[in-house]
């Protein structure tokens, strides 16, 4: 009887929109720097949109991840079925990308195509860049800047999913270190940009290199992170190091990149193959993402 007594609080949701569709880039042969633009590395994984809930509570909404296409992937690796629990939203939607990474920290995009159709194996780990929609709130009209801000407080890291590292204005040094460990190139996304909905615009340039261009559709004409599967891997070197390479500090994700245990004392979490981060000070010193091995 109590429960039929009770009262729901909060208003229904209506279910997250399932009909958006990736914005694109527009391919630039050449790096640049710009304090307009913010910077992210691009593994060429499987590009998705994750909807997520509605749910009667935070945390709780189950999660559908679309194609470029807008179709529902008929497999879902297990261990990516209760992404909900990352996300501090009864509804969202989230672009990103899917990766798998070998022992060594390359990214695998064969053994990705096995886990997406149902074989067992390494981790599927999903990377977060952008939050599209949210609690039944459209963010598509807000610039790149608040999206990211909202994304970040959102999304709780975790060894299956994470968010893309976004680096203001060096274009160039992120360019560099992405080549020399042959990922597949390097995103340009204008700040103050909205999100515009299957639309190849230049407020996004994508930048592709040499070395990961074969990964995973992630280069060619279509000028995004990728959108299928291809038949081979990029060069070698740990698909995440890149990002303790810049000598940069941002104040940025939790928990801290540091052996033993967070400033409180509590352990921090390991990422398998991923990234973990820790806010810090503003200013120079060591980058604040490391890059652990996938076990």
């Amino acid at each position: 009887m109590p429960d039929q007594l009770s009262l729901r609080l909060e208003p229904a949701l209506p279910k997250p929109p399932t009909t958006l569709r990736p914005m694109l880039a527009r391919r630039l042969a050449e790096p640049f720097d710009s304090p307009d633009h913010l910077f992210e590395p691009s593994w060429g994984g499987l590009r998705v949109l994750a909807v997520v809930g509605p749910a009667a509570t935070a945390g709780g909404g189950e999660v559908v991840f679309l194609s470029v296409d807008g179709v529902p992937l008929p497999i879902v690796p297990p261990e990516l079925t209760g992404l909900g629990v990352r996300v501090a939203a009864r509804s969202a939607v989230l672009d990103g990308e899917l990766v798998v990474v070998n022992t060594s920290g390359t990214a695998d995009p064969l053994e990705l195509g096995h886990r997406l159709a149902g074989d067992t194996g390494r981790p599927v780990a999903f990377l977060a860049f952008d939050l599209l929609h949210l609690d039944g709130v459209s963010l598509l009209h807000q610039a790149l800047d608040r999206r990211r801000d909202q994304l970040r407080r959102v999304l709780r890291p975790g060894d299956e999913v994470l968010t893309v590292p976004a680096i203001p204005g060096e274009g160039r040094a992120l360019f560099d270190a992405v080549v020399e460990q042959g990922l597949a190139g390097v995103l340009a996304r204008h700040r103050s940009g909205p999100y515009l909905c299957g639309i190849r615009s230049r407020l996004w340039r994508f930048i592709p290199s040499t070395t990961g261009a074969a990964q995973s559709g992630a280069t060619g004409e279509s000028g995004d992170r990728g959108h299928s599967i291809g038949a081979t891997r990029s060069a070698s070197g740990p698909v995440l190091a890149v990002i303790r390479r810049l000598p940069l500090g941002f104040e940025d994700l939790d928990p801290p990149p540091v052996e033993g245990s967070t400033p409180d004392g509590s352990a921090y979490p390991q990422a398998s193959g991923l990234i973990t981060a820790w806010r810090i000070r503003r200013g120079p010193g060591r980058w604040p993402y490391r890059s652990t091995p996938a076990e």
